[in-house]
């Protein structure tokens, strides 16, 4: 559970307001502190005897032990808790508390008692000669007489007021922080739900898109078998090799139409064979490596996700320059594993890299821009674990990029 503070739940100013009327009502000083300690309101009715005596800096330092003492009492307790300081003022600290949670403290006084016989207690022990000096000088004895007087009574009814009212405004608070809180978590979902909505649309202008364009399997896997017979009765070693990673690709797109969640292993045999394909295509300009420990392979991802990173890598990345490399990598994380594709290409400028990851770049000299297969994929990976399972992209322009994929385990 987060810890709460003051400030997050009560507007210090209108706090301010009330703690000024209450002190200007009772005549009492008083001071509003987070659960540290540190005041997060104006000291009200300060008295000029406390001011002058703080001036001195070991006086300074035995009040905020007397503060803390009172503070820490009433935290204890959860009560009220009124004392004796060492100037022989009386003070209260009254705790702020909500389901349990202490969250700072009203402290006030600063005010000589009528008739009483000492039944607080002091806050603190002892009282040092050079203190005594300090507090017999007469510029201090002459403010001291114009300290207030209030009875026992008045002084516990005070601190019962304050009790009431810092522990109301609290609950107040609260109330409109949790409203708040949950405005916040019904604006995220509905942008979630707006996100998703859009990205279905996506896949289903994808598949119609498919639909249109599908070629029978049967026909077209009989004709790279026919293609491939051919080439091996030619001795064209490579041709044979190129349909038949593509034959594997192919079949791989099809069978998991369906399957949109893939493994880990499935995904990267894809790859490598359309690797493999393209280092054919470039010869000596590209090499690559896979290096994915085979612990992370049934972990299941979307289909056809790692492909068009890759694909990008080559087309936008490397494909200009006379030699490249791609390196695929994967790291275990507690929860998660990050899935690395890394290029030396040219890289993206972080004002593409921005447009990419709002959905909105595309080059308009490429239908096929840099930006397509980056955005869907971005998209896939939020619609299947959420936002925080986004894609991470990395880049310096002129010497490459790092894609991250991350995967919950």
């Amino acid at each position: 559970m987060r810890v709460l503070s003051l400030k997050d739940i009560i507007d210090v100013q209108d706090l301010q307001d009330i703690q000024d009327s209450f002190s200007q009502v009772t005549k009492l000083a008083a001071v509003t502190v987070d659960f540290r300690g540190e005041p997060i309101t104006k000291y009200s009715n300060f008295t000029n005897y406390c001011m002058k005596f703080r001036e001195k800096g070991i006086c300074r330092d035995i009040c905020y032990q007397s503060d803390a003492f009172g503070g820490l009492q009433s935290a204890r307790t959860g009560k009220p808790h009124i004392y004796r300081c060492h100037s022989g003022l009386y003070d209260m600290a009254v705790p702020i508390i909500f389901e349990g949670q202490f969250l700072g403290s009203i402290l006030a006084g600063q005010v000589k008692l009528q008739g009483t016989e000492n039944k607080y207690s002091t806050s603190v022990p002892g009282v040092s000669e050079e203190m005594k000096d300090h507090l017999n000088t007469p510029e201090l004895k002459e403010l001291l007489k114009d300290i207030a007087k209030i009875t026992e009574e008045e002084l516990e009814s005070a601190a019962q007021l304050l009790f009431i009212f810092g522990n109301y405004v609290v609950k107040s608070g609260i109330a409109q922080y949790a409203q708040q809180q949950l405005n916040e978590k019904n604006n995220k979902l509905i942008a979630e739900m707006k996100a998703r909505i859009e990205l279905e649309k996506n896949l289903k202008d994808a598949e119609i898109k498919i639909l249109k364009s599908q070629i029978n399997p049967h026909f077209l896997f009989n004709t790279l078998n026919t293609i491939s017979n051919l080439s091996m009765m030619e001795g064209a070693e490579k041709t044979t090799e190129v349909i038949f990673f593509l034959a594997d690709m192919l079949r791989y797109t099809i069978k998991n139409e369906v399957n949109y969640m893939v493994s880990v292993e499935q995904e990267l045999s894809y790859v490598l064979k359309y690797l493999k394909i393209q280092q054919i295509r470039m010869g000596h300009k590209l090499k690559f490596s896979i290096n994915v420990d085979e612990k992370f392979y049934n972990l299941k991802m979307p289909f056809m996700i790692l492909q068009p990173i890759v694909c990008n890598s080559i087309d936008h990345g490397i494909f200009s320059r006379d030699r490249g490399y791609i390196h695929i990598t994967a790291q275990e994380l507690e929860e998660d594993i990050l899935l690395t594709v890394e290029d030396n290409g040219v890289g993206i400028e972080q004002s593409k890299i921005d447009q990419i990851l709002q959905g909105k770049y595309v080059d308009n000299q490429d239908e096929l821009s840099n930006g397509i297969g980056l955005i869907n994929a971005d998209k896939r990976l939020i619609h299947q674990f959420g936002p925080d399972y986004r894609l991470k992209i990395n880049s310096i322009p002129g010497k490459g990029t790092k894609v991250t994929i991350k995967i919950p385990r």
